[in-house]
């Protein structure tokens, strides 16, 4: 049996199908899942959770599922990952409001350190291996050639979005992602030879 089309699924989810809702969690989770960590940088991972987030992301895109506007699976990857941002900013700046606040830090014992530090590490073990040299490489690259890789890989945004985001042309926007990509593919083969 052939899967249902975004679109389908979609439209069955915004009428509350659950089952729907499931599934376009399990279409999107990895991918998105991705695109948080990136996002978040390898310090940030270090005090949050990259699956709190996209947690957080699934929870509030159920509560506002009907201004997603579109009905095709690039148009529902930007939309959660403008949501994704969102969060991932909100989080960031009340932590950032944490650490500063050094009354409110309470020294944790040697057990509880020792069990964070093993959750963490159980997190990046489950994830997979060529995920992990995706990310590594990604985060190799400069800023400007990893945005425009999320950009039209993961948000799967046109050229024209990504030039009015940017402030570029489309032709200059193609010529950057072509870089990038080149950039990336020598990231890559770097990591596995």
């Amino acid at each position: 049996m052939e899967a249902p089309a975004t679109v389908d699924l979609l439209r069955q989810a915004k009428a509350g199908s659950p089952d729907a809702l499931n599934r376009l969690y399990e279409r999107c989770a990895g991918r998105l899942l991705s695109y948080i960590r990136l996002r978040m940088g390898q310090p940030l991972r270090a005090r949050l959770e990259s699956r709190d987030i996209l947690q957080a992301t699934f929870l509030k895109s159920l509560t506002h599922l009907d201004q997603l506007e579109g009905s095709e699976t690039g148009s529902l990857m930007a939309w959660l990952a403008r949501i994704a941002e969102n969060e991932i900013r909100d989080r960031a700046d009340f932590e950032g409001r944490q650490r500063r606040d050094a009354a409110r830090e309470v020294p944790i014992d040697d057990d509880a350190a020792f069990r964070a530090s093993a959750h963490s590490a159980l997190s990046e073990v489950i994830l997979d291996e060529e995920a992990l040299q995706l990310e590594r490489a990604l985060e190799a690259l400069s800023p400007a050639h990893r945005e425009i890789i999320l950009l039209r890989k993961f948000e799967e945004l046109s050229f024209a979005e990504i030039g009015g985001r940017l402030g570029k042309s489309e032709d200059a926007c193609r010529m950057l992602l072509a870089r990038a990509m080149t950039a990336l593919t020598l990231k890559l083969s770097e990591t596995a030879g």
